[in-house]
């Protein structure tokens, strides 16, 4: 189903006090957390790596991407897509699924995104609250991927 020029649908979903949506073109799928084998040497806020549908994906904690110390509860795991990568995104809540008009979605102003993590591309508001635009690309970046043990075999490349 296509949607009106102008409007986007996201996955809202929780990790601390943040909301944030995900652009659904790349969701792939949520579930309930799988069991997470640790990789050595990985940045902080990637947990490991979960076999999902045969597949070794790395998982990364949102609430750690966000600025957060410590792990928070994770209560569901979104498998996004950024181009030919998969990760899994640890989060607390799947709010669901919202469309919103483009215009909502103002890019931030320059002081403003120098605040926020690099992983936030655009904020709105929903209902009073403020919301975060994620783009999967930002949440493990390319060199970081790359860094993961076994990098190549986790790509779409390599299928």
């Amino acid at each position: 189903m296509e949607e009106p020029t102008g409007r986007r649908t996201f996955l809202l979903v929780r990790a601390r006090s943040w909301v944030c949506a995900l652009p659904a073109s790349s969701v792939v799928e949520t579930m309930r957390p799988l069991s997470i084998d640790p990789v050595a040497n990985a940045p902080r806020f990637v947990v490991g790596v979960s076999v999902v549908r045969g597949e070794v994906v790395p998982v990364v904690s949102l609430s750690s991407v966000l600025g957060g110390s410590e792990r928070t509860e994770a209560r569901r795991l979104v498998l996004v897509r950024a181009g030919e990568r998969r990760m899994g995104l640890l989060v607390e809540d799947v709010v669901g699924l919202e469309e919103f008009d483009e215009k909502r979605l103002e890019a931030l102003p320059p002081l403003l995104g120098a605040a926020l993590p690099a992983e936030v591309e655009r904020m709105g508001s929903l209902d009073g609250q403020a919301l975060a635009v994620l783009d999967a690309a930002r949440l493990l970046p390319a060199d970081a991927f790359a860094a993961l043990p076994g990098a190549a075999s986790l790509s779409d490349e390599s299928r």
